[in-house]
């Protein structure tokens, strides 16, 4: 009698090999992925430290240029033939930095420092709108920062993640959170949270932070 022949089931899958590539390719895939992000945030860092220098400078050039702060400079609107509410010259910025009034003078230095050929103007739009920063925030002037901790002028970022607000510090000062010339305090979602007190402790990771650079 004839033998019928046996057909074995075989489990196909992935040898140790296989598996070892794959593993070895979901690595590079991951640290491509990590590397790619932390090159963005180190290329928005440089982004904002730049800004920051420039827009101190610009703020210096329109004071020596005009003899006046942008903002408060009750000439601005007729120098620069603009329409709305000058400046009442009181030597200070008044508003937050992240008003929403037009007509307030933390609003106003935005106006006179684009009229004045120092910031680049927004096509089509208010010309008073606060400049975006690299994170989704903006920048803004106002003055004094962080009830009383610093009582000069201040140059503000709002919603900065918290490593790129500890490089930011510790680019342009010591580092500290609530001391030097660069202070933090966690972003509120209402204006004006550079007005509360800094924050005691250090960045905490995956909190937002407005970032104050005394001028």
């Amino acid at each position: 009698m004839k033998r019928q022949p046996i057909h074995r089931n075989r489990t196909s899958g992935f040898t140790l090999v296989e598996l070892s590539i794959v593993l070895v390719i979901i690595g590079l895939i991951i640290g491509g992925v990590l590397t790619g992000r932390q090159i963005m945030e180190n290329a928005q860092i440089t982004n904002a430290v730049n800004s920051i220098q420039a827009f101190e400078a610009q703020f210096q050039t329109y004071m020596q240029n005009y003899n006046a702060m942008p903002g408060d400079d009750t000439s601005g609107l007729s120098r620069f033939s603009l329409t709305g509410t000058a400046g009442n010259g009181d030597g200070t910025l008044n508003g937050d930095f992240d008003s929403q009034t037009a007509s307030d003078e933390t609003r106003l230095v935005w106006q006179e420092l684009r009229a004045a050929g120092l910031v680049k103007q927004i096509s089509g739009a208010d010309q008073t709108l606060q400049p975006a920063n690299p994170f989704g925030g903006i920048y803004g002037y106002q003055h004094g920062a962080f009830s009383g901790g610093i009582t000069t002028n201040v140059l503000c970022l709002s919603d900065v993640p918290s490593d790129a607000a500890q490089a930011i510090d510790s680019r342009l000062d010591d580092g500290v959170i609530n001391a030097g010339t660069v202070q933090a305090v966690l972003t509120a979602t209402a204006p004006g949270a550079a007005d509360g007190a800094a924050a005691n402790t250090g960045y905490v990771t995956g909190q937002t932070y407005t970032v104050c650079i005394r001028m």
